[in-house]
Formats: C-alpha cells, structure tokens, sequence
C-alpha cells in the first residue's frame, strides 16, 4: 500500500513539474510588492523592498515591473514607474493597475524619510507604457486591491509622511473601471489594519488578516458585500503567533486560499480555514497568484529568518480533499 501511495502522489505532483511551469529565480529578490497574473498565463511583479527587513533607503525600494512569459528562462524588465513598497497590482481587461506604495527618499545610512505614494496609473501592454490615472483622496501605503466586477477595491493600509506621525485609514476606495472619467470614491470601513492581503469570491470581498492599528498582529477577516456595501466578520485564520500578518492571498475556480509564513496554504471551507498543502519555502509579504487548474505559483517574499524565497509551484488537492493534520496549538479558524 505505501508502495502505491507512493506512485499515486508521484503521478498527481508530474503535471506541476512540466518545463517551463516553475518561473525563474525573481531579478530583484523582494518582499512586500505587487504582483498579477494574465489569462495567457503570463505574471507580473511590480516595486518592492531587496534590503533588510524594516531598514529602507532610496536604492532598495524599487519601481521595476517584469513580466514572465510560461516557458520563458528569464523575466523581462518593462517599463518602470516610480519605486513603490506595500504597493498593489493588479491585473484588468485593459492591463495592469499598480496602487499606492511607499518610497524611501533617504539615502543608505540615512534617517529614514518615508512616504506613501497618492498616485495609481494603468500599464497598457500593447504600448508598453503607463498611463496615469486620478490620484488617491490620500496618500496609502501596507493595503491591498481586487477587481470585483467592474470596480476596483483598495482596501486597508495607512499614510506615511516623513516625520509626521503615520494615519491608519478607516476608509476604503473604488474605482468604476467601466467608466473613462470615473473618480476615487471614499467609503467608511469598519476597521483599521494594514499588511493583509485581499480577494474577491464573487461578489464578495475578502480583507484577510493583517496589523491593527494598536500594533496587535490579526487574524481577524472582514467581508464585505460589493451588491450592499455592508460589511461582516468572516471566518478568523487559525491560531499564529504572527496571525495574518503579510498574507496572501488568492481565488481559482470559486475556492479562495491564503497563505502566512507558517507555510501552511489555507482554504475556505464553509465558516473554517483550513490547511490543503504546505509551501516548500515558508514565505510571508509574498503573492499568491493562479498558475492555471489545480496549480498556484507563490513568488517573492521572505522567511521568518529574513531570507528572500525562491518561486514555487503549489498543487491545488480537490475540493474534497481532507485537509493536513492540525498543528499542536493551531485550531482551524471559526467564525468570530
């Protein structure tokens, strides 16, 4: 039986181990950036911090986007746009949207001197070109944005300025994409956390994790309703000393998952979270992103030791598969 177990698992894991299915090393070892996937199969990764951990300069906080082709031994550097950390991006019918983002404007060895970014632009791929759109209501930074439907949702983080003590928002945006001279609209969200991940299952929102703004670590998921614009705690995250703190997240074929530097690539299930599979390069500010059926392709990020995470490929078990055994001390996430 174990000899056949064996086999079994070999044939399932072949699939993901086709050449060209795993991208290249990344060719600026970041965390914290923005990043998206096409339906051509193609990913993108934007911005991001190469230094250590908390410590920012002008020179390792970046404004690079690359793209990487399936099958290709290389990304390819496109056009850059202004350096951005905690930034997001994301993927629409008419390109990619980056969001937001900090910047360091101090050199290395220098007090830092960092700000959030209040300017969003469109790259049109045909063109190879950014194209800016209006700017944020304030400046953000450490949030995270979904296309849901027509609109885009930028939701969490807070406003750094220099010296000036930072703001933790408590309003989340949208933007009509459906519309050529449309506005960032403001509205009341019903807490304040930065560095989580956010996703979308139909017309539902997901903002999953994160820091409050009392510094506490969070497990906590809010959901919000794009039909009513009101908002419901969602299933917690299973127990962590770091809980949500620079998750991941993403949705394939009606199933959301995430993942934290555990390791452990959690999914939705009904009012729980649970465990389905394990990275082989435990990662946190990292992204999750669709590698086509049954795959997800984890890039960038670091460990909890600090060091950068080499891109993988995670099989996806089918939905009705039994989850991993439960760590000592981490029960699967209830509803709050």
């Amino acid at each position: 039986m174990k000899a056949l177990s064996l086999i079994s698992l070999l044939l399932a894991f072949t699939p993901l181990m086709q050449a060209g299915d795993l991208p290249p090393e990344l060719p600026l070892p970041v965390a914290s950036f923005g990043a998206a996937g096409m339906p051509d199969g193609s990913l993108y990764f934007y911005g991001g911090h190469s230094g250590r951990r908390h410590k920012y300069n002008r020179d390792e906080v970046h404004g690079d986007l690359f793209r990487w082709k399936l099958g290709a031994d290389t990304w390819e550097a496109l056009a850059k746009d202004e350096p951005a950390q905690g930034a997001s991006l994301v993927a629409t019918k008419d390109g990619l949207i980056r969001i937001g983002g900090m910047a360091a404007r101090n050199a290395k060895g220098e007090k830092q001197d960092l700000w959030s970014s209040e300017t969003a632009a469109r790259y049109d791929i045909d063109k190879s070109a950014w194209i800016p759109l209006p700017k944020l209501p304030q400046r953000r930074s450490s949030h995270d944005s979904i296309v849901c439907g027509s609109t885009l949702y930028v939701i969490g983080g807070w406003r750094m300025e220099g010296d000036a003590d930072s703001v933790w928002h408590d309003t989340y945006l949208t933007l009509d994409l459906s519309q050529a001279d449309a506005k960032w609209q403001s509205h009341p969200q019903p807490f304040k956390r930065r560095a989580l991940a956010v996703q979308t299952i139909g017309t539902k929102v997901y903002a999953i994790g994160g820091m409050t703004d009392d510094n506490q670590l969070s497990s906590a998921v809010s959901v919000l309703d794009t039909t009513t614009g009101s908002w419901s705690d969602g299933p917690t995250l299973p127990a962590d000393k770091i809980g949500g703190f620079g998750f991941a997240a993403v949705s394939q074929a009606g199933r959301l998952f995430a993942s934290g530097v555990s390791g452990r690539l959690l999914e939705l299930r009904g009012d729980a979270w649970v465990a389905v599979a394990k990275l082989a390069h435990p990662r946190y500010f990292h992204r999750l992103l669709n590698g086509g059926s049954g795959k997800l392709i984890a890039i960038g990020g670091e460990s909890q030791g600090g060091g950068k995470a080499s891109p993988e490929v995670i099989a996806v078990p089918s939905a009705d598969s039994p989850p991993l055994p439960e760590e000592p001390g981490k029960p699967a996430g209830k509803t709050s």
